[in-house]
């Protein structure tokens, strides 16, 4: 982790913050959100930088954000939106188009429910075809690799739409250094 600054609001996994996002998502399934997670507080920010691999774009999504999403009936998700960028330098940033402000989200994080928990199954958190949560290709905003990722709370979403409950990011498509 490279920095972070939380926004107003919830401080739910802040005291326990950083560790309690490294490692492997921890996600509920389909119909229950984690607690296992940090809220980053309405626009906080953590940007997070892999120093001893690098996000290669190669076939299909490259990296994937988790979040504590849920569907709470068939048709509905409890979506808590983040934007998500990246970043070669830590200096110049691509952001991922998250504009919208109804299902489907388009390219935010915080939609999709997580499947991937060690603990409870053995779905790989880093196959974005199984794990669940928000998977990103770095074709999409041009990259051929990334090193930083940063993902921002949606602070114009509020109510049941509002503060990101960060779980984990994990890379899909890596190379050492």
């Amino acid at each position: 982790m490279i920095s972070y600054r939380f926004g107003p609001g919830q401080t739910f996994g802040q005291d326990k913050f950083p560790d309690i996002a490294f490692g492997p998502p921890k996600g509920g399934g389909c119909c229950g959100g984690s607690a296992d997670v940090v809220s980053l507080g309405n626009g906080g920010t953590v940007t997070f930088g892999f120093s001893g691999n690098l996000i290669v774009d190669g076939p299909g999504p490259d990296f994937i954000v988790f979040e504590n999403a849920f569907q709470s009936t068939p048709t509905t998700v409890f979506a808590e939106l983040a934007t998500v960028e990246v970043s070669q330098d830590g200096v110049d940033w691509k952001a991922y188009s998250c504009k919208a402000t109804a299902a489907p989200y388009d390219d935010c994080a915080g939609w999709h429910p997580v499947l991937a928990n060690p603990e409870t199954n053995s779905i790989d958190p880093t196959d974005p075809a199984v794990a669940g949560g928000d998977a990103f290709d770095l074709a999409d905003v041009g990259l051929a690799f990334a090193r930083y990722v940063r993902i921002t709370d949606r602070a114009d979403m509020a109510g049941p739409n509002g503060n990101f409950d960060l779980d984990a990011v994990a890379i899909a498509n890596a190379s050492c250094p």
